[in-house]
């Protein structure tokens, strides 16, 4: 976070007394970096994230300027330059300045990426052969990605990569099936670096069309000071009910985190509203930080934005973006309910209460103040939604977002000069659209977004409420610049890597044998084919980001649940989701190293929690994959009936608060040992998409709330004889 970013956040303060740390932790430092350089080498580093960024607004919104192999190698080379000169070869060294040798790191992958990017275009690589010069070049770049990777993912992914790559080469000398051989240095290199067979492939083609530009939505978006907005409007809503900043931050991480596309981000921007206020009402401090970690993950199944792992199935899956923003919505919310029945329960086993309503920032004040920011969020998914690439709505919410944010403060301080500069951009807009065939939406977009500011400014001076406290100019735009490469370092190194990944797969044909290995070892049992799959998601994804480990899964395990007649959508979110939890386990959990910093509580601990908050709806994919109607595929249309879907929705939620208080062990009082095997069992059964298991769990259901209702009124009334409980 920088200095800026700190100053806004201690500026916002509002009626609700949040103590904002002062050691607030820095984002780039919490995913890899203590490096801190000053004067021109800082200045190096700006001028190259600007760049890169402006590079990518230019073109989702206009179109490529080079081939399509040379565009992912510009994204790949600024990438690995900027990781460089701003991650150090290990953390704690605390820098001050770039060492030579990173300098070097850094001009070698500049200049060795430049000629690997030219060559792919030379007669010698289109005939499918390398000059010695090429395979050289090629070797460098293969170690500078994979080393870039090990100083900003971690040694996890680097060590599965180098499981790979031996695999590759000694993988005769394994038994049948997983033999091969198929090894060839020479094949190596041309596939990885020449073909899009390797690290060209589709994840760093995700990373590069459609990531990035997310990414730096949620980073202007979060430069606008909007975090703060979502905290008020979600301690509105429910700050004053039991364990209020709980389940504020559950909300307000989920509005957050459904278009940063970054947990750790959404993390530190919630959090240092949301940890300080979970401690003053009585949550233990690993406890908030648990529940913030657990919300800000989750925000990667959220739509609209999702995160990046949810671009990657566009390319692995049929569908569309649309689509899968349709089926993915009511398992995110179910999701996201669960934590917050999660939060519910522990407000109750401590008697957590909420916060004064009095104290609480007026939900009208806070719309009227910046409620502008959330008309470029629905622009955004009115344009994915009607057929837009991906990239062309996420730039078309960027000229809007940028348009209200700049001029909601400059019309409420000069209303006259404003409004003549905002109708000269729209004109000159207008005019590209004419002379130079600019979309007529850049035009449609400005134009919305200064009536926008009107209507609020005229609203604001109306109810007399003062503007946001964050204003928006050339700093602010240059700083969500910075963070959006910034922020893009990790996903841009782990796609690379993962190219490796998919690379051996395919060479070995190791794809098309484990779909055939998963499903013979799980004799035809579907649901022991997904109990196989979930642990597989949790030990790949131990350690690994959410990207990588959907990329892992989605070429080795996912077919084999398709081969088992799991729609291909159903399958990819299966794997999709506990990727998502696997982000959350502990020893290595990035947001919960983010959280701690501010909650004061040992990292694992804090991470350990994050992980129980995040397991409430556990079950939730074995429900979808067995009975896909909630997911509201476009197969399914005309198959079901209205009722039947409301139905499938309500047994589903059902199924996620028993299993919740399986886990909490607590409903109205803590559990005895057969009322947890009868919540157990209850949630269960709901896996299996029945009627009669369905009417089977609601009843074992009905019957644990009267048990333990009953035993709940025995214990007040031993408690207090004399007290009259009522039910």
């Amino acid at each position: 976070m920088s200095d800026l970013d700190k100053k806004k956040f201690k500026g916002a303060v509002d009626a609700t007394e949040v103590e904002i740390p002062a050691d607030l932790p820095d984002t780039e430092e919490i995913e890899g970096s203590d490096r801190k350089v000053f004067g021109w080498k800082a200045l190096l580093i700006l001028v190259i994230c600007v760049g890169m960024a402006a590079y990518h607004l230019y073109t989702a919104g206009f179109g490529l300027i080079v081939g399509t192999r040379q565009h992912l190698f510009i994204h790949l080379i600024l990438g690995l330059v900027l990781v460089y000169l701003i991650f150090p070869r290990k953390k704690g060294l605390s820098q001050q300045t770039i060492v030579w040798y990173d300098f070097l790191l850094a001009g070698v992958a500049l200049v060795v990426g430049l000629f690997v990017m030219y060559s792919q275009t030379s007669p010698a690589i289109l005939s499918g052969r390398m000059d010695m010069i090429h395979m050289i070049a090629g070797v460098i770049m293969i170690l500078l990605i994979i080393e870039a990777t090990r100083r900003v993912v971690g040694k996890p992914l680097l060590i599965i990569a180098l499981c790979f790559i031996a695999y590759y080469f000694f993988g005769n000398l394994l038994p049948p099936p997983f033999s091969h051989s198929r090894a060839n240095f020479d094949t190596f290199i041309y596939e990885m670096m020449y073909t899009s067979t390797g690290i060209l492939g589709t994840p760093l083609s995700v990373s590069a069309n459609y990531v990035f530009i997310f990414v730096m939505f949620g980073a202007i978006l979060e430069a606008t000071g909007a975090g703060k907005m979502f905290i008020d409007l979600a301690l509105r809503m429910v700050g004053h009910y039991r364990g209020g900043p709980a389940k504020a931050a559950v909300v307000g991480s989920g509005f957050m985190g459904s278009i940063s596309g970054s947990s750790v981000a959404n993390a530190v921007t919630t959090g240092t509203f949301t940890i300080p206020l979970m401690k003053k009402v009585g949550f233990k401090p690993q406890v908030a930080g648990g529940i913030e970690v657990a919300s800000s993950s989750s925000g990667q199944l959220l739509p609209p934005v999702m995160g990046a792992a949810a671009f990657l199935m566009i390319e692995y899956t049929p569908y569309s973006y649309a689509q899968i923003m349709v089926s993915a919505l009511i398992p995110a919310v179910l999701t996201y309910i669960a934590i917050l029945w999660m939060v519910h329960i522990e407000s109750v086993k401590n008697d957590i209460r909420g916060l004064d309503k009095s104290t609480l920032v007026p939900a009208k004040r806070s719309l009227l103040q910046q409620g502008y920011l959330i008309i470029p969020i629905l622009a955004l998914v009115y344009f994915v939604l009607v057929g837009n690439t991906v990239f062309n709505a996420a730039f078309f919410s960027i000229v809007m977002l940028l348009t209200v944010a700049v001029f909601a403060h400059r019309l409420r301080e000069r209303f006259g000069a404003g409004l003549l500069i905002a109708a000269v951009l729209a004109g000159i807009s207008y005019l590209m659209h004419v002379l130079l065939g600019w979309h007529i939406e850049i035009s449609i977009m400005i134009a919305i977004g200064i009536f926008v500011c009107i209507f609020f400014v005229l609203f604001q001076k109306r109810y007399k409420i003062e503007s946001a406290p964050v204003k928006f100019g050339v700093r602010e735009l240059v700083v969500s610049f910075e963070m959006s490469a910034r922020k893009s370092l990790t996903v841009v190194t782990a796609c690379a890597t993962a190219g490796i990944l998919i690379g051996v797969i395919n060479l070995t044909g190791l794809s098309g044998k484990l779909p055939t290995i998963i499903v013979g070892f799980a004799g035809d049992n579907l649901l022991l084919a997904l109990f196989f799959t979930f642990i597989a998601c949790l030990i790949v994804g131990l350690g690994l980001p959410t990207t990588a480990t959907y990329v892992i899964l989605a070429a080795m395990v996912a077919p084999a649940l398709i081969e088992m007649n799991v729609p291909i959508m159903a399958a990819h979110l299966f794997v999709l989701y506990y990727g998502v939890l696997a982000d959350d386990t502990p020893p290595v959990n990035l947001p919960a190293y983010a959280i701690s910093g501010i909650a004061k509580a040992d990292p694992i601990i804090t991470g350990v929690q994050g992980f129980k908050y995040d397991t409430g709806a556990l079950l939730l994919p074995f429900i979808f994959a067995t009975n896909t109607i909630i997911l509201l595929l476009p197969e399914n249309a005309g198959l079901y009936a209205w009722y039947e879907i409301v139905w499938a929705i309500f047994t589903a939620l059902i199924g996620i608060l028993v299993f919740v208080t399986v886990i909490q062990r607590y409903l109205f009082t803590n559990y005895r040992w057969y009322e947890w095997i009868i919540a157990l069992t209850s949630s269960l059964v709901f896996i299996h998409a029945s009627v009669y298991t369905d009417l089977l769990g609601i009843g074992l259901f009905v019957l644990l709330i009267v048990i333990n209702k009953m035993r709940k009124k025995r214990q007040d009334q031993q408690a207090d004889p004399g007290q009259v409980v009522t039910a």
